[in-house]
């Protein structure tokens, strides 16, 4: 039912229902004069008719149909005629009839709720409360979750979410006590005002608070963008875009969407992707491919949660035909190693460029191996592993496996029985092409298999 604002009595609805035979071609309709609301619904299922009105309590009102006659519920006669004058009360019921009993018409009367309830919270948007003169800054764009709490003890009213001025702010759900509120992208007017209204169920009564939003202009994001360096190959490469962040705009900016377009020295474009992204959700790996020998320009798009846009471009360089980049050499090592039984070995490494870290395991992959390394007598195999760090250095990507064998021979002038100690707990693992010798972090010990001899050196130190 609709209440409208008709005065401080209790509003009422008037039910119409006209029931007619299927042979009644034109159906008569029923009008209230003092009725508040002039509007009438009609309804049919093509053999009864149904029109509602509204009015007040107490209030004088007229209805008008067709001569005929008119009725209590009980059948007591009230007039004849095509209208009757009476006073709406707070329940009723009244019928109207044809003089050949060809329809009837029930008026059924039921009070309208003057209830209101009372405010438990102030505004809340985002879980955190404002006040009339609290003002919340968020950006052109932005997604603000807006609730109010109130407390119980009426059953029906209305509510509704405003916006002052309206094209500021658009709600999803304005008819509810939480709502998601969308500020619009190009928005460049004044700061609105947002307001949450209660009315009752006849109109008679409300409440209602706002708080005041300050639109800021958005900031374009960061991008950060690194590709596999060098590019051998014309098959395809990765673009990396770790370290790119949104422009924090406003709550919960984040980075919604990356376009990449790959172009030659002619300006055709020959490769493209685009992904859209989730909140929360890591920033892709994005694979392109030039398909020929050449320079090309690689242009990067980001866009924001709140519509904010940048763009960068870098220039790629592919050098000859090979493989994927996947199977770009990350690392250069020797396939044996020689050195003296029981002295440190070291192991030469060159990689491709300085973001390559490197693990050195023995055997099976299985053991962690500690720098400096010492070796017994015989032929061992290490594996030694290339991968990136993310800018973060929390996630590893692009790992590659390479095999060296360490031939490690007995040094005729300094022979000695050799005693095993535990590998020392710098871990051999280099990043960002800095000395094999001076590893950057250190991990748990793993004892290696065959394990340093300095221990022995010390022992033949003290005899001598």
């Amino acid at each position: 039912m609709i209440g409208l604002d008709i005065g401080r009595e209790a509003m009422v609805c008037i039910f119409l229902v006209l029931v007619l035979p299927v042979a009644l071609a034109s159906p008569p309709l029923v009008s209230c004069i003092g009725c508040e609301n002039k509007k009438t619904s009609q309804t049919t299922n093509g053999i009864d008719r149904w029109q509602t009105f509204y009015a007040k309590e107490s209030n004088r009102i007229v209805l008008e149909g067709s001569s005929g006659f008119w009725e209590y519920e009980n059948g007591q006669d009230i007039g004849t005629g095509s209208s009757i004058s009476l006073n709406v009360a707070k329940s009723g019921l009244y019928i109207l009839r044809t003089e050949n009993g060809d329809f009837y018409a029930t008026i059924i009367v039921s009070p309208l709720s003057s209830c209101v309830p009372e405010w438990r919270s102030e505004i809340k948007i985002n879980g955190d409360e404002y006040a009339k003169d609290d003002t919340r800054e968020t950006a052109a764009g932005g997604e603000l979750d807006f609730s109010v709490r109130v407390k119980s003890g009426c059953q029906k009213y209305q509510v509704e979410w405003i916006a002052d001025p309206p094209a500021a702010v658009a709600f999803n759900d304005p008819r509810s006590l939480s709502t998601k509120g969308y500020v619009v992208k190009d928005y460049s007017g004044e700061n609105p005002t947002v307001m949450v209204v209660l009315t009752s169920e006849n109109g008679d009564n409300r409440r209602q608070q706002s708080t005041k939003l300050m639109i800021l202009d958005n900031s374009a994001p960061t991008i950060k963008i690194r590709t596999d360096s060098p590019i051998y190959s014309f098959e395809s490469f990765n673009v990396y875009f770790d370290g790119s962040n949104s422009g924090n705009s406003g709550d919960g900016d984040y980075i919604e969407k990356i376009e990449v377009w790959l172009r030659d020295e002619n300006g055709i474009q020959v490769s493209s992707k685009q992904k859209i992204i989730s909140k929360g959700q890591s920033l892709p790996i994005l694979q392109l491919k030039p398909e020929a020998v050449g320079v090309y320009t690689l242009t990067v798009e980001i866009t924001d949660s709140y519509g904010a846009i940048a763009e960068k471009t870098t220039t790629i360089l592919v050098t000859k035909k090979g493989g994927t980049s996947k199977d770009t050499a990350m690392i250069d090592v020797p396939e044996h190693v020689y050195c003296f039984a029981g002295e440190r070995c070291k192991i030469p490494v060159n990689r491709s460029d300085k973001s390559v870290s490197v693990r050195y395991y023995y055997g099976d992959k299985s053991t962690l191996m500690a720098s400096p390394f010492y070796f017994s007598e015989g032929t061992h195999q290490v594996w030694i592993y290339a991968y990136y760090f993310d800018w973060k250095r929390e996630r590893e990507y692009g790992g590659i496996w390479k095999p060296v064998w360490i031939h490690a021979a007995v040094n005729d002038s300094n022979a000695s029985i050799a005693v095993a100690e535990p590998a020392d707990d710098w871990i051999a693992q280099e990043e960002f092409a800095e000395p094999q010798e001076t590893p950057l972090g250190r991990m748990p010990m793993i004892a290696l298999p065959i394990v340093a001899w300095r221990m022995s050196r010390r022992r033949r130190t003290s005899k001598s």
